[in-house]
């Protein structure tokens, strides 16, 4: 239940949920030039530590946001002007590694001019590769081993300030998007993205590379990750899959993605997931592997829905392991 929902690719369920929750809530006060939408979203999660000795803990997420947007057309200006707010998690607040924060303009918030060809943004805005990393490979509740873990020592981006982003129109069946950012101290440690995507009725295609070269200052070393996915749609079957190469200096980490999930009925879904990475190059026990399972409810502009989540850190390594349960409803507006 990532940011990337409203991204979702076409064919799968709950992209329609969120469509339709934009559809049949959100407020228009001036067309399209304004409009107020967001997700009201919470879950309940039990965690149940495997490490002897530790305690087992419960914690409510809260992951609502809220946003304005608009896009205005001229009539004696070719591009039209597009502009966006949207606040961070509201769980984010005590959250030291989240620069959002809940903040207004703590998740995607830029300006930006729109033409025929396509979309150029500035402002805080997510890499064109890290779109595929997050949705559909990290869900349900595979990020914690496919979307910022690593045993390298780098630190890659995903949203982020100072970016600037293209996003293609539709050229057919390929679009493409390309974004640059973490030139603030120097552009000699600009980072680039890119994403291209190829999307049919019953599949699709996509891959992605993120590259960020040694820093100016040597406080980090050249590092990169290329993503390469897919989805396959089969009627009430939706598959996908994704492997990820990561890069720091001279080593590098492999991850793997690879999901199922089935309409039991018109409302009712169910969902497995698994990751894994294998050892760092240059390291030993450092495999890790998530194996998720989800019970949906669709409902109008609404999900509700079950998960049992199990973790297993750096391979026999007991200390980080564990299994969670979450129940959770996420509604759009």
């Amino acid at each position: 239940m990532e940011k990337m929902f409203k991204r979702a690719l076409l064919g799968t369920a709950i992209a329609a949920v969120a469509a339709a929750g934009s559809a049949n809530a959100a407020v228009q006060l001036a067309g399209e030039n304004f409009e107020i939408y967001g997700t009201a979203a919470a879950y309940n999660m039990f965690d149940s530590p495997k490490a002897s000795g530790s305690d087992s803990t419960n914690t409510v997420g809260i992951e609502s946001k809220i946003g304005f947007k608009g896009k205005h057309v001229y009539e004696d200006f070719g591009p039209d002007f597009l502009w966006q707010i949207e606040s961070g998690w509201a769980s984010h607040a005590d959250s030291s590694w989240a620069s959002d924060r809940g903040l207004l303009g703590g998740r995607d918030t830029f300006i930006g001019l729109g033409f025929d060809f396509g979309n150029l943004k500035i402002g805080r805005m997510t890499h064109a590769s890290y779109d595929i990393v997050d949705w559909p490979h990290s869900n349900p509740g595979l990020g914690n081993v496919f979307d910022w873990n690593n045993d390298l020592g780098a630190s890659f981006q995903d949203r982020a300030d100072n970016m600037i982003r293209f996003e293609s129109a539709a050229m057919g069946p390929v679009k493409f998007n390309v974004t640059a950012s973490g030139m603030e101290s120097s552009t000699s440690d600009i980072i680039t993205s890119a994403a291209v995507y190829f999307t049919q009725d019953k599949f699709g295609l996509h891959a992605g590379i993120y590259s960020r070269g040694e820093a100016e200052d040597n406080s980090f070393e050249e590092h990169s990750y290329a993503i390469v996915g897919g989805n396959v749609y089969l009627d009430k079957l939706t598959l996908s899959a994704a492997y990820k190469l990561m890069e720091y200096g001279d080593n590098d980490q492999s991850a793997i993605s690879a999901t199922a999930q089935y309409l039991l009925t018109d409302k009712l879904l169910a969902k497995v997931g698994y990751a894994s990475t294998d050892d760092a190059e240059g390291t030993t026990g450092t495999s890790d592997q998530a194996i998720t399972a989800r019970l949906g409810y669709l409902l109008p502009s609404t999900y509700l829905y079950m998960d049992v989540r199990n973790y297993d850190f750096n391979d026999s390594d007991e200390s980080a392991d564990t299994t969670r349960l979450l129940i959770g409803a996420e509604y759009y507006f």
